[in-house]
């Protein structure tokens, strides 16, 4: 009897034969509302009974991936990993190969009725489901490109149960995810990061980035001997505060508030983020650091809190305050050119001690509470500055 007539019935995905050690792995693609319709039930982890491979559901990142796909015509998802038994599928190799070949193209065949059980990529499963079950009725835009669109497979034709869940943590032990910095300036969807590399850092002459060259964009936070003024994380952070203020805590409705800010007057917000920056790279301390040949940046570290992300972010909230609601008379620049008579350095007589500085032992605090109260100590000395001007 043929493989043809052997897998009478059963549904054909051409394939891409392969082993991890001892185990028989594929790589396949499904269009999502096929995946959709073989793929079983999430399975949380249960170790004593050893079974489901899956984390506590979280219902906010599977609603956002589920938004993300919904929403985002060109989006892109990592391959899921599968498990099924080989009762339930059989892989066919093309008969052209050497049959000890490492890699084989082919075909995987799934029986009638069988269910793949997700090892990894429960969430986004999820998020496929709840797409498709909303917009299969309506047969609209989105079922349609649903229809039509590719995801990638790793089905891993064994279902040890506890092979499977040993794979789940490897998996998210092996996994490194982006650090802020580089994901936030990657992602171009959002307007701030839009604006703050094409508009704020390449083409305006603002000293402290030096058309990005003084931004760290592969870590959040730059050495202490770096020349190197921030990274992209604490600019982004001070940028969208300086907008909106300090109300919004939530990383998503931060993001929101943020995006409708730059959407209600687009040049009004590129506008007051520049000459926040520029205002910044004018402070007396600034200046002479920029002014030194090698180590100005070092030093400006080592001397003054003015690198310190805390510090830069209550600026921006203490900014923000000023010069928002209808009785404020003050714009960016004026903010900025008060702050040139505060005093930044480190030391035991600063005026953010109780704040950004812990009174015994000198040094930094971190946390909201410290870099919130700091910007009210700026603020008090901006409109006191301004009023005896």
């Amino acid at each position: 009897m043929s493989d043809a007539e052997q897998m009478f019935g059963y549904t054909p995905y051409p394939a891409i034969w392969y082993r991890m050690g001892n185990r028989e792995m594929v790589l396949t693609a499904m269009t999502p509302v096929a995946y959709n319709s073989v793929v079983g039930p999430r399975e949380a982890w249960d170790p004593l009974s050893g079974t489901g491979t899956n984390r506590k559901e979280d219902k906010n990142h599977r609603r956002a991936i589920a938004q993300y796909i919904e929403g985002t015509p060109d989006y892109v998802l990592n391959a899921l990993l599968v498990y099924v038994g080989g009762h339930d599928a059989k892989f066919v190799p093309d008969r052209s190969l050497a049959a000890d070949a490492p890699i084989k193209p082919g075909v995987l065949y799934l029986r009638p009725g069988a269910t793949l059980k997700v090892g990894d990529g429960g969430h986004r499963t999820d998020a496929y489901g709840d797409v498709i079950s909303a917009h299969k009725p309506l047969n609209d835009e989105v079922f349609q490109r649903l229809s039509m669109s590719g995801q990638p497979i790793v089905v891993v034709l064994d279902d040890d149960q506890v092979r499977r869940a040993q794979d789940f943590t490897d998996l998210q032990r092996n996994a490194k995810p982006l650090n802020a910095s580089i994901g936030q300036s990657m992602d171009r969807r959002q307007s701030i990061n839009r604006i703050l590399i094409e508009d704020v850092i390449k083409r305006s002459d603002i000293p402290v980035f030096e058309k990005g060259r003084r931004v760290e964009f592969l870590s959040d936070t730059p050495g202490k001997l770096s020349a190197k003024t921030m990274g992209y994380k604490t600019l982004r952070y001070a940028s969208g505060t300086l907008l909106i203020g300090t109300s919004v805590r939530d990383i998503r409705g931060w993001d929101a508030s943020v995006e409708l800010e730059i959407a209600n007057d687009e040049a009004r917000a590129i506008g007051n983020i520049i000459d926040f920056w520029k205002g910044f790279s004018e402070l007396p301390d600034f200046v002479t650091a920029l002014s030194a040949p090698a180590r100005g940046i070092e030093l400006l570290r080592s001397k003054t809190w003015l690198l310190s992300a805390n510090l830069i972010y209550a600026v921006a909230a203490a900014a923000h305050e000023v010069t928002s609601g209808s009785h404020s008379a003050c714009d960016i620049s004026t903010v900025m050119k008060s702050l040139q008579s505060f005093d930044f350095s480190r030391g035991d007589t600063t005026t953010l001690v109780g704040t950004l500085v812990d009174p015994d032992t000198g040094k930094s605090v971190t946390g909201r509470t410290a870099w919130e109260g700091a910007a009210a100590v700026l603020a008090t000395h901006i409109r006191d500055d301004i009023s005896a001007t």
